[in-house]
Parts: C-alpha cells; sequence; structure tokens
C-alpha cells in the first residue's frame, strides 16, 4: 500500500495501467526466474542445452511466467485499491 500521500501522488502519475503493468512485470519475472530454478535443483537433473530446449522445461517457465505474473499484478490492483481508499482518488478516475 502506499505509505504516504506523495507515494500515492506518483503512483497516479503513473496512471492505472502502467502501474499494474509494471508491478505484475517487477515481481512475475523475478519469482518466475527463482522458481524455475529451484525447480531444476530439486528435479536433480544434470542442465543441458537440450534440457533448456526441452518443451517440458518451456512449459514449466510459462506456467511460472504466468502465475506469478498475475500475483503481480493482483498485488498492484490490491495496493492501488487500498491506496486510492485511504487517500481518495483523483478528479476523473
Amino acid at each position: 500500500m502506499a505509505a504516504s500521500q506523495t507515494e500515492w501522488e506518483r503512483m497516479q502519475q503513473l496512471g492505472f495501467q502502467r502501474f499494474l503493468l509494471r508491478g505484475a512485470l517487477r515481481h512475475g519475472i523475478p519469482m518466475a526466474a527463482v522458481v524455475v530454478l529451484l525447480l531444476e535443483v530439486i528435479s536433480g537433473t544434470t542442465p543441458s542445452r537440450d534440457r533448456l530446449v526441452s518443451g517440458e522445461f518451456l512449459s514449466r517457465v510459462l506456467l511460472c511466467l504466468a502465475v506469478f505474473t498475475a500475483s503481480g499484478a493482483i498485488s498492484s490492483l490490491a495496493r492501488w485499491k487500498a491506496a486510492e481508499s485511504l487517500f481518495g482518488k483523483r478528479d476523473g478516475t
């Protein structure tokens, strides 16, 4: 949530859609990378070029990206709504 009125004003300057996209990508990409890496380590397979271009690996990467990007978007939406209720809507939104 926005900690102050000035942070809420910066969020509003970005605009809702850009704020949502930015939050989704900032959360989704790093989390997906960490989870895919952990899954590969846990699975115990040796990393190789063939493994990195296999359908199983690529589907795992896409699934992780989709899930964590969606969770980042939901988190950003919650932050926006919380700040909006705390500090009020701006005119025209």
